[in-house]
């Protein structure tokens, strides 16, 4: 977009930039997006220092999601574990009363 507007003439500067492409995140980014505005001189911060912190930051959000999913088949297999070991339990404890009837 902003390639298409400087080919009409208009000039944004590295500020301008950066404040624009922070806007047009949405919502998912937006406590990345106030942190950079928070700890950053945004009228200083260059484009390629910011697409570098947004890349690193998608990176770890797709790391958390493909855990997420890897994690849950293992919950399950975890609940299924813990459920049969608690039928044993009462199954040897009802075992144990018949034996001593």
């Amino acid at each position: 977009i902003t390639n298409g507007v400087l080919g009409l003439g208009k000039v944004f500067g590295q500020d301008e930039l950066v404040r624009k492409l922070l806007g047009c995140l949405n919502d998912e980014w937006e406590p990345k997006v106030t942190a950079i505005e928070e700890s950053k001189d945004l009228k200083t911060m260059e484009i390629e220092e910011l697409l570098g912190s947004l890349m690193t930051h998608e990176v770890k959000l797709n790391k958390k999601s493909a855990n997420l999913v890897e994690r849950k088949p293992q919950e399950e297999r975890r609940k299924d574990i813990a459920l049969k070991s608690t039928h044993k339990e009462e199954m040897s404890s009802e075992e144990e009363l018949e034996e001593e009837d």
